[in-house]
Formats: C-alpha cells, structure tokens, sequence
C-alpha cells in the first residue's frame, strides 16, 4: 500500500510540473528601439519593426501602445 501511495505522489508531481515544459511563443525583435531624428512640424514619420516568433505555439500580440 505504502508503494502505491509513492507511485501516486510521483505521477501527480509529474502531472502539475508538465506545463512547465509545454510548448511557449517567444518573441524576437531586430532593432528593438529606434530613435526619430528632428523631424519637421507635420511630417509623418514611420518605422517598421519585425517581429518573429522563434517559439513552438501560435503568438498573439495586443494592446500595443506607444512607451
């Protein structure tokens, strides 16, 4: 009975640890900041960063705001 109640104990250990090592997005950004130079009163200004997902699962990326 006791090795039953240790084989118990182990399997439940394994079962709530195993989110641990499930599959995770994992965000790469290039050129993660980019500085503006003086830019003249009404001119728009753009810049384009790439983002890749470098992880084993799908990325969702929401509410992005401006630092």
């Amino acid at each position: 009975m006791k090795k039953i109640n240790i084989i118990i104990a182990i399997l439940c250990m394994l079962a709530f640890s195993a989110p641990q090592v499930m599959a995770q997005p994992k965000v790469l950004i290039d050129n993660s900041v980019f500085t503006f130079e003086s830019v003249p009163d009404g001119v728009i200004v753009t810049h384009e960063f790439k983002i890749k997902n470098v992880g084993d699962t799908l990325l969702h990326i929401t509410d992005v705001k401006p630092p």
